[in-house]
């Protein structure tokens, strides 16, 4: 998301052409890769029940964010849909036995902290007969994220995230189809930023999460998701030079340390592979 907010100011798209968009590139990127790696056979094997529901949950989260920001304030959707790491990781707590001990719920309390130091604490959200749409559409789009990543956390029956991936990119851009007004063919001034929002914050982003998901705890991703936010914060820092307050530098500042010790912790969690004993010399 951090990418996309960028190209969004950038390039002017609206928001569903930039979602159709970063689904759709998004998944032709992740098809050059399969035929670059010769793994072509991969994609043959058609996509289960998860796979479904994770690109209909992708799509979701997308467009209730969408819908929500045109009721309430940017930075009031924003609040609602970063609950979804922290609520992910006290799902997986109940859910997939991921043990939440005191040291990760406190560090991941520290990222949505800081993260709310880059929002300067601006929670104006007053529920209104005119923003109880929004509050509801950013309801859904937090539990749609929050679904996203406890349905990705497993792999289920599919063995290759390049399956997972693009069957999910796949379907999330059908999904959006419907909301397109027009046909979405991008005219040649916006072809450079139709390309960056495929490649990177649907291609790679969305393949690296889902990776990332299946190899690292919720609670350790449910940290690191926080990095994204500091993305926008210092692309609009570099790019459109807007200036930083103390309170935001010290948010920036909590959820990088608190990403930091997350990870060093799950590194002295994992348990060592035995060194091989060398065989005697006969």
């Amino acid at each position: 998301m951090a990418s996309s907010g960028v190209i969004a100011r950038l390039s002017g798209l609206a928001p569903a052409e930039l979602t159709f968009y970063r689904l759709f590139v998004g998944a032709i990127c992740l098809f050059t890769l399969v035929l670059l790696l010769g793994k072509q056979a991969e994609l043959k094997q058609k996509p289960d029940r998860r796979i479904v529901l994770n690109g209909v949950l992708l799509a979701s989260f997308m467009m209730c964010f969408l819908k929500a920001i045109s009721f309430i304030s940017l930075a009031n959707a924003i609040m609602l849909v970063y609950l979804a790491p922290a609520l992910a990781a006290i799902a997986a707590h109940f859910l997939f036995d991921e043990k939440l001990d005191l040291a990760s719920g406190l560090l991941i309390a520290l990222s949505f902290l800081g993260f709310a130091m880059l929002q300067q604490f601006k929670l104006d959200l007053v529920l209104t007969e005119a923003q109880w749409p929004g509050f509801v559409y950013g309801m859904l789009s937090l539990v749609t994220y929050t679904g996203f990543l406890l349905a990705n956390r497993h792999s289920g029956k599919s063995e290759s995230p390049l399956q997972r991936a693009f069957y999910q990119l796949i379907i999330g851009a059908l999904c959006v189809l419907p909301f397109l007004s027009a046909a979405p063919i991008p005219g040649a001034d916006t072809l450079l930023w139709v390309f960056l929002a495929g490649f990177f914050p649907g291609f790679l982003a969305i393949y690296l999460a889902i990776v990332a998901l299946e190899h690292l705890p919720t609670r350790v991703f449910g940290t690191l998701a926080y990095i994204e936010p500091v993305a926008v914060i210092l692309a609009g820092w570099w790019l459109f030079g807007e200036t930083l307050s103390p309170l935001q530098l010290g948010g920036v500042a909590m959820i990088l340390l608190a990403g930091l010790v997350q990870s060093l912790l799950h590194q002295q969690r994992v348990p060592a592979l035995p060194n091989p004993q060398p065989r005697p010399v006969p």
